[in-house]
This record gives C-alpha cells, structure tokens and sequence, in this order.
C-alpha cells in the first residue's frame, strides 16, 4: 500500500506543473501542430505515433528535467519512499498528458481505437526511455531525444544503412532505432503485432527500472 500511496504522490504532482511551468503551452503547440500536419497529409499513424512519442518526451523535461524537479526530487528522497515508486510516479504523470494528446490527435484524424493504442504504447515506451535519460542527464537530452524521435522516429534502419556510404553516424542512428523505441516499430502495434507490442512494454519496464537506478544511486549520494 505503500508503494502505491508513493505512486499516486507523484502522479498527482502533473496538474499543478500544467498551470505552473511551460508544460501545458508546450503540449498544447505540438498538439496543434500534429493537427495541423494531419490535416495537410501526414498519414494518421504517423501523427499518433509522434503525438504519444513527443509528448511523451516533454512530459518527461517537465517531470523531471528541470532544475526545480530535480530539487523536488531530492526532497523526495527524503521521505519514507522507494526509487522504484517515484520512478514509476514519475512515468505515470508523464504518460498521462501524452495520452491525453494522443487521444486528441487521433480524434482529429477519425477515431480508430486501434490506432489510439499503438500511440498510448509509443507514449509509454518513449516516456520511459525519456525518463531514464533526462533523470541523470537533465532537458538537454530530452531535446536531443525530441530531435532524433521526431527527425529520424519513423524510418526503418534498413533504409538508413541501405544508403551509399552510411557512415558511423547513420549505422549508430540504425542501430538505436532496432534497438530502442522508435516509431517505425510500432505502426504495427496497430495492426495487432504482438511482438511490436512487447517491444513496447519490454521499453516501458526497462526505462522505469533504470531510473529508479539513478534515483537510488542519487539517494546514496544525497545520504
């Protein structure tokens, strides 16, 4: 019960960071965004997908990035709580807006549930990915993270490495996108790909349990 109790703290931490910080004008710009990109031809999995995945990463600089969350999360480490409860409050209070946005841009689109979940999946993966990253490095590898998501998300490896003379660099880009969460892999979440899936939710438990290893190692620094 504990844990849970830590859990909901956290999350319930998200609607005063809406009114209080840039979060909510920067959610909203990227939803209008996407909204308008779908309605200009951006195919809809495309606008769903970016909507859960760069939400997701804002959320994350919101929730944990800044420097006044990384104050309040030492402040946290102070209480009866576990590294594992405020990570996973954490990726809670950052899945929630971007699912949110998600919801609205599919909407927008022609409501397809299906397609809904493939970016509620996205948002989940990328949002704990974000986490992991923006924890011990802080915003400036969530613009980097929103960068390469939004830049290079949706293309498969192969036609990365397919190019003449790739180059470190775009091997390196192919590589994380096999490995890592990336956009182009679950398009076929919506479809009902289940291996699409469980790279979604292998992602999802994989950047929570890495957090809460830089959370605990920051615990030990703190203490």
């Amino acid at each position: 019960m504990r844990f849970i109790h830590c859990v909901l703290a956290e999350l319930a931490l998200v609607a005063p960071r809406f009114t209080r910080t840039r979060l909510g004008i920067s959610l909203l710009a990227l939803g209008a965004t996407l909204v308008w990109l779908g309605s200009r031809g951006l195919d809809p999995v495309t606008v769903t997908l970016l909507a859960g995945s760069l939400s997701a990463i804002i959320a994350a600089g919101g929730v944990a990035g800044n420097e006044s969350e990384r104050g309040a999360l030492r402040t946290a480490l102070g209480h009866p709580t576990t590294p594992l409860a405020i990570a996973t409050g954490r990726w809670m209070a950052l899945v929630a807006p971007a699912a949110m946005l998600v919801i609205v841009c599919t909407a927008a689109n022609g409501w397809n549930p299906a397609l809904a979940f493939a970016g509620f999946a996205a948002a989940a993966a990328v949002g704990s990915c974000a986490l992991a990253v923006v924890i011990p490095l802080g915003n400036a590898a969530a613009s980097g993270l929103f960068l390469f998501i939004a830049l290079a998300g949706a293309i498969a490896p192969e036609r990365l490495v397919a190019i003449a003379n790739p180059g470190f660099v775009r091997v390196a880009a192919a590589s994380a996108l096999e490995l890592g969460p990336a956009l182009w892999h679950y398009r076929d979440i919506a479809t009902g790909d289940l291996n699409a899936l469980a790279h979604a939710l292998a992602w999802t438990g994989l950047g929570v349990l890495i957090a809460s290893a830089f959370i605990a190692r920051r615990r030990s620094s703190v203490g």
